[in-house]
């Protein structure tokens, strides 16, 4: 193979060798399926996969200076760890390799000849070069390409223009949080205080249908509130979903007031409320929904979080939220069978409202409704029609947090001027002005991971906050 060059470790190979025919990259790493038998079915389920290592077998031939040449290349082979591995028809492609095992040689009377078998852990290979995106200090998404063929880490890089209090960055469902996100500007919060500390319990102070209190946004079509909601094991259950007299969602609601804080005051201008709820439809047929909504002192609604299957010749469950009667997020979500089961949490503060289910946490802003209060909560659940009502649907816990958010304590807040954040999603580690911190990590942040195609990097500060310059580097890479 003339005028094809080889470079390990800094190293031209390829000044004391020649490489030979039988050289071969492969196609992919090695990859270990895992299935699983379950009784007497046919086949098998499969589980998963895992990529193992890739290896690259190189012929090579010695053609002058046999003894000399052969003791140099087993002095750049020596290493400890693997080494970047370059090919000249793969100008701006890197390997991560080392040798694997022995090289064999046979030292022929003119000539010497063998074959290094590369090992590349990992099984990629990868850009030189690494790409970079930046929101320019203004805007609040970064979008960006990764043309390789597998997903790959990245490293967001954000200089605070302000003083800030909180950092969230999402990224493919994964979300990392740094930070205080209920921080305002200048001031610590003092301690909230837990109005309902158990749902459950309170059953019996709901009202049943309080048509003053309707949880369905008007986009989503007509509720009836009619039918009964009981306290059973399962939870604060829907036991009879009524009648609709047109053909619409059938189905009760019950709505509880806030109640009063310690100080006497009912309503709270920001609030979180956590849910432990079940939302299930199995069979086809099967249409409904579960809403959770806050309203204001007059009813109207200020937050509402639908779980619903409303296609009863399709199982597609999805989760839908309004803000002052807007949709402003719609997802498709299959869980357990097809539905929603486990935690969820809405929370208002001032303009802010955030949705957090699953890994998914979602952040959106109304200004409008900044002063506004909650003051009622309504739970409803529907049918649609003459369909079959969802198998599973019920709520098995609530709470309730008050924050007040208008007693301030002056502290300095989380992040100044010119700070410095890095996180490496590769490695998993952050450095606020270079030195690790994981003091104010959420518990739940993942690394974020660039998939193969187009991205969106979002980015939320506190509202107070000017917008950070966030800049976003990541290698592209391959099988």
């Amino acid at each position: 193979m003339s005028n094809f060059n080889v470079f390990f470790n800094g190293q031209e190979l390829t000044k004391l060798m020649t490489v030979t025919v039988g050289f071969n990259r492969g196609v992919i790493a090695e990859r270990t399926n895992t299935t699983e038998k379950v009784g007497n079915s046919k086949g098998v389920i499969f589980m998963d996969t895992t990529l193992g290592a890739k290896t690259i077998d190189m012929p090579f031939v010695v053609l002058k200076n046999k003894l000399e040449n052969c003791m140099k290349i087993a002095s750049i082979l020596n290493v400890d760890s693997p080494q970047e591995l370059t090919f000249s028809d793969q100008p701006d492609i890197v390997y991560y390799a080392m040798p694997d095992g022995a090289v064999d040689y046979d030292d022929i009377y003119r000539h010497g000849k063998g074959t290094i078998k590369w090992l590349v852990p990992d099984g990629h290979s990868y850009s030189k070069t690494e790409k970079t995106a930046t929101n320019n200090g203004t805007a609040k998404t970064i979008s960006f390409t990764n043309n390789g063929t597998d997903s790959t880490p990245v490293k967001v890089t954000t200089e605070m223009s302000s003083q800030n209090g909180f950092l969230g960055l999402t990224l493919n469902g994964h979300y990392y949080q740094i930070g205080n996100p209920t921080e305002v500007d200048g001031v610590q919060l003092p301690p909230s205080e837990m109005i309902v500390p158990d749902g459950a319990s309170i059953f019996g102070e709901g009202r049943i249908n309080d048509k003053e209190c309707n949880p369905l946004p008007v986009l989503m079509g007509n509720m009836s509130q009619t039918g009964t909601v009981a306290k059973t094991t399962n939870g604060i259950e829907v036991t009879d979903y009524g009648t609709s007299s047109i053909k619409s969602w059938a189905g009760p609601s019950i709505t509880w007031t806030f109640p009063a804080t310690k100080d006497g005051k009912i309503g709270a201008r920001s609030f979180f409320l956590w849910q432990n709820t079940d939302f299930e439809t199995w069979q086809t047929p099967e249409a409904g929904f579960q809403v959770h909504t806050v309203h204001d002192k007059d009813g109207k609604r200020l937050f509402s979080v639908i779980l619903m299957d409303q296609s009863g010749t399709v199982n597609q469950s999805k989760i839908i939220a309004f803000v002052n009667d807007k949709k402003v997020y719609e997802a498709n979500n299959n869980w357990t069978g097809v539905g929603y089961r486990g935690f969820m949490s809405m929370t208002k503060a001032g303009d802010n409202f955030m949705l957090v289910y699953g890994n998914t946490t979602k952040t959106f802003v109304d200004t409008a409704l900044a002063d506004s209060e909650g003051y009622f909560y309504t739970v409803g659940f529907g049918k649609w029609y003459n369909n079959p009502a969802p198998q599973n649907n019920w709520l098995m816990q609530w709470t309730l947090r008050e924050d007040k958010i208008d007693s301030w304590i002056d502290i300095p807040n989380f992040f100044n001027v010119g700070d410095k954040v890095v996180l490496d999603s590769k490695s998993n580690k952050l450095t606020i002005n270079e030195v690790p911190n994981w003091d104010r990590v959420d518990i739940g942040s993942k690394p974020l991971i660039a998939g193969v195609g187009k991205n969106e990097l979002g980015i939320v500060v506190s509202d107070f906050a000017t917008m950070p310059k966030v800049t976003v580097e990541y290698r592209e890479r391959w099988l």
